[in-house]
């Protein structure tokens, strides 16, 4: 199980949290870090689990990942806008790949 996007999508979260936003999309990236922390939290948890409880912490994880993209898209207002949507989306395709793998099992 890869981690090593978590560290900087929590960072890049907190950047945008902290930069221009809007009070809505401070709301909205503050609840998708915290539901992005869970979610990695509970993928971790599940790495020595049952395939059916893997496979569901995965599919919570990229669900998760989609929302930290989207909350991106809209609120992202700063210079390295298509640098960060370039960066989640790799890490959501990474996700995405180790989802359907466990998912298969």
């Amino acid at each position: 199980m890869q981690m090593t996007r978590a560290p900087f999508l929590v960072g890049l979260l907190l950047a945008v949290a902290c930069g221009t936003a809007s009070a809505a999309c401070r709301d909205d990236l503050i609840k998708a870090d915290q539901n992005f922390a869970k979610t990695r939290s509970a993928l971790q948890s599940a790495a020595s689990a049952a395939p059916a409880v893997k496979c569901a912490a995965y599919r919570r994880h990229v669900a998760s990942l989609t929302e930290v993209r989207n909350v991106f898209a809209r609120c992202d207002t700063g210079g390295n806008k298509a640098k960060n949507a370039a960066q989640t989306n790799v890490a959501l395709g990474e996700f995405t790949k180790q989802m359907r793998e466990s998912c298969r099992k």
